[in-house]
């Protein structure tokens, strides 16, 4: 494999990076489907279905929340980061 290729295999496509974006401002806790909501994490898909079934969310979280989301993350990435160094 060439070293273009390589980079770009690890590049989301559209549908990984929506299913990023549902992790991080949490739709998987009130999907319709069992699988994310049991996991807490978007399970993917063509879509993901929750993008077609609310994109306004999507839109909403990105233009009003994204503060609010990243600080939380910030917050959940350093307690990881100290639990791990013990």
């Amino acid at each position: 494999m060439s070293r273009v290729r390589t980079i770009l295999s690890h590049m989301p496509d559209a549908d990984d990076a929506l299913r990023r974006l549902a992790d991080v401002i949490q739709v998987p806790s009130t999907c319709r489907r069992r699988k994310c909501r049991t996991q807490g994490r978007c399970q993917g898909g063509y879509g993901p279905p929750c993008y077609f079934e609310d994109r306004k969310r999507f839109a909403d979280a990105v233009l009003e929340d994204m503060h609010q989301h990243r600080e939380f993350w910030i917050a959940q990435r350093t307690s990881f980061e100290a639990v791990l160094r013990r």
